[in-house]
């Protein structure tokens, strides 16, 4: 009947046929207009690219004590002040962050835009690990030509060669050992766990069947218990899927906003009215402990005014300002794979 679609299964009238002929073509030219936007993007970035390496330049004038000599830890307090990479900073990251000079982005193929990206970090000589570059590329895919969905398929990172001792992304924990008394306190072991750190979360390979995977399902729900065979291979397609969908956000927050633009993050001029860094949030937290204990000091001197004790109640400091949304980077949606 008009006016509906074909039930699943079934062949399509000859005319949906000729219309999708229609849209196809369409597409094509559609297809054609994105590359001809995405060469001249490119031809823009390549302007820029220069004025880029200026900055660089300059950061790294002067001795070699940090990544950043001219403003030692430039990117490291850029990454703090902003509010997704600060919550991947922990502090036994900040020491190898001082050494970082660069954070570059670039295509996968200058030959076909939309297969991907990478961005590259580059490191001074530091005691922490052998790399001078760090890389992160990013695999994409068109998930439907006709709602515009694109989506990263997979990431590769750089193997991180850590130095014996140096390596901040796990530590070593006691092991529990069976048995008790003299027995139990000579026999003191320790295991490696993995812990949250910025080269963990940032330099982690996503692809089907990737280890991290397997540690984040353990760490989330453990290893007890049965779990049917399709189950378990959907739950992992759909975390999989997840997790990159998040790792990308970080991507596009790197390629649009912090490379371009490091240096008003590193002042704090870009970042969001109403966030607060952590250690702001631990000066709060003293300041309220201090009006607490005003607060208590208060009640004290009023119960004593009113035994007749004559101690007169001191007045309370200034309202302490609260944060807004407590750290959204505005109301500004980035896109799931927006293309740089």
């Amino acid at each position: 009947p008009g006016g509906r679609p074909p039930a699943p299964g079934r062949e399509a009238p000859p005319i949906v046929k000729q219309l999708k002929v229609i849209d196809d073509k369409y597409m094509a030219i559609e297809k054609e207009y994105e590359e001809a936007v995405a060469k001249v993007r490119l031809e823009y970035q390549k302007l820029q690219m220069p004025i880029l390496e200026e900055r660089t330049k300059m950061l790294t004038e002067g001795d070699a004590k940090t990544g950043t000599p001219a403003l030692s830890g430039f990117w490291l307090q850029a990454f703090k002040n902003h509010p997704e990479l600060s919550e991947n900073v922990q502090t036994w990251d900040e020491p190898i962050l001082e050494y970082l000079t660069d954070v570059t982005r670039h295509y996968l193929d200058e030959s076909d835009l939309q297969k991907g990206h990478k961005l590259v970090f580059h490191f001074a000589e530091n005691p922490h690990f052998k790399n001078k570059t760090l890389e992160k590329e990013y695999v994409m895919g068109e998930e439907n030509p006709f709602n515009g969905e694109k989506a990263c398929k997979s990431t590769k990172a750089t193997e991180i060669e850590w130095n014996t001792g140096k390596n901040v992304t796990v530590q070593m924990v006691a092991k529990k050992v069976k048995g008790g008394g003299a027995k139990k306190a000579k026999a003191k072991k320790e295991k490696e766990e993995p812990r949250e750190s910025f080269f963990r979360e940032i330099f982690r390979s996503l692809y089907p069947g990737a280890p991290f995977l397997q540690e984040m399902k353990m760490s989330m729900f453990g290893g007890g218990g049965m779990v049917e065979e399709d189950d378990d291979e959907d739950e992992d397609e759909q975390m999989l899927e997840y997790i990159l969908e998040q790792d990308y956000e970080i991507y596009s927050t790197f390629a649009d906003f912090v490379i371009p633009y490091a240096t008003r993050w590193y002042t704090g001029e870009a970042v969001p009215e109403g966030f607060e860094r952590d250690d702001d949030d631990d000066d709060d937290e003293d300041d309220e402990g201090e009006d607490d204990d005003e607060e208590d000091s208060e009640e004290d001197d009023s119960e004593s005014a009113s035994k007749g004790k004559g101690t007169k109640a001191k007045p309370k400091g200034g309202a302490k300002k609260v944060s807004g949304d407590g750290g959204t980077q505005g109301d500004k949606k980035q896109e799931e794979c927006k293309q740089q």
